[in-house]
């Protein structure tokens, strides 16, 4: 493809200001053309709200627009940043795609499956390129992790998202005009999240798919609800989830999430077994595992005897912005240059990782249930589940 790739953004919000910031630091490099942001609000699209959380921005010839849609017909675009509340999509992706537009889907790519299998249906279609915003792939640590895991059989893996519902920020969304929270913060509410889970636990879901090589089976959940009297307050996701995860080559993992209020701590514990060793998160990742040839080995080892290094402190936040920035960077360069091996994922391979949220609400709902992702996405038992409701 010649000259910088043409690039815009639907959705001017907390996490769309970050690609924002990275699409502008890449345009400084020559290797995109920044042509169009939209959002439904104008504040939002204004050059010093924009500077004062995307420094690297300038508006230049860069054209606003208040419509999505008139956005996708009227700019010149080769690709798109959709970051827009998952409940609120109306057929833009499935426009991007039938117009030649490559797609960059930020996560949770909507809250309704059927939904999102028409959107990859769409991409699907069209053949263009496509990926999810899992940033957490492209953290070292993690790709380290997994190429460790490319050779070795993953048996379970227990991951403990420990935070409260502080976490959750006053977005830039006037939800209170949308029929949502009149707080603005929507990632508290059941209906514009699809729960903390979907939310935000979709990282860890699919950062398990990444680290075993594998697609999910089976969900099987309990959530603790959050009393209504609280609801006001903090929100109506629940306070928190334990959710099982089946996959198909027969690893089960944990996603133990909490979400209570008044708490103020935010932590993580990650640990990985393969069939004969264990991997932790220390100052740096290690796996203690014995390598001997002679097994048994005539005396215990030492745990220092059995630790091997596989990437060395200290840890980037998984979470931050060098991991989003790789990620930009790397769709760019796949879509310029047509080499979609670059990626880590596409939107229709994060689709596992979706369903698998989406079906833990499900199990709960349904008193711990184990659900079948496959009938899940498929079978008319759950079709109800899949649908967007028509209140939205």
């Amino acid at each position: 493809m010649a000259g910088p790739l043409k690039v815009g953004i639907i959705g001017i919000g907390q996490r769309g200001l970050q690609h924002v910031e990275h699409l502008s630091r890449l345009q400084s490099e020559e290797e995109v053309r920044l042509v169009a942001l939209a959002d439904p609000f104008p504040e939002n699209l204004g050059e010093e709200n924009i500077q004062s959380r995307a420094v690297s921005y300038t508006q230049g010839d860069t054209a606003l627009y208040g419509s999505a849609i008139e956005m996708l017909r009227e700019a010149d675009l080769d690709a798109v940043w959709f970051v827009i509340p998952p409940n609120q999509h109306r057929g833009e992706i499935e426009l991007a795609a039938e117009r030649g537009i490559a797609v960059f889907a930020e996560k949770p790519q909507t809250l309704f499956y059927d939904e999102a299998a028409h959107q990859a249906e769409a991409i699907r279609k069209a053949g263009v390129p496509s990926t999810a915003g899992f940033q957490m792939r492209y953290e070292p640590w993690y790709v380290a992790l997994r190429e460790y895991t490319a050779e070795r059989a993953v048996t379970s893996i227990t991951m403990v998202d420990v935070g409260g519902i502080e976490g959750h920020g006053r977005k830039l969304t006037r939800t209170e005009e949308m029929g949502g929270p009149g707080n603005r913060v929507w990632t508290a509410n059941r209906e514009w999240s699809g729960s903390s889970v979907v939310e935000a636990g979709i990282h860890q879901t699919d950062l398990m798919r990444y680290w075993t090589h594998d697609d999910i089976e089976w969900v099987q959940s309990a959530y603790v609800e959050r009393d209504p009297s609280l609801h006001a307050l903090e929100g109506d996701n629940p306070t928190a989830y334990t959710v099982v995860y089946g996959f198909r080559r027969g690893a089960v993992a944990n996603l133990i999430f909490t979400r209570p209020g008044r708490v103020y701590l935010n932590e993580r514990y990650d640990y990985v077994l393969t069939t004969h060793s264990q991997v932790k998160f220390e100052d740096d990742l290690v796996a203690y595992g014995y390598e001997g040839d002679a097994y048994p080995p005539a005396e215990k080892p030492a745990a220092s005897e059995v630790r091997r290094v596989l990437a060395k402190g200290p840890q980037n936040n998984p979470m931050g912005n060098e991991n989003s920035l790789e990620l930009d960077r790397r769709f760019v360069e796949s879509v310029t240059l047509g080499k979609p091996e670059l990626l880590k994922n596409t939107f229709e391979s994060s689709l596992n990782s979706l369903a698998a949220a989406l079906a833990a609400n499900v199990s709960h709902e349904l008193h711990g249930e184990r659900i079948n992702l496959e009938e899940f996405t498929t079978g008319e038992r759950f079709a109800r589940f899949r649908k967007r409701p028509e209140s939205l």
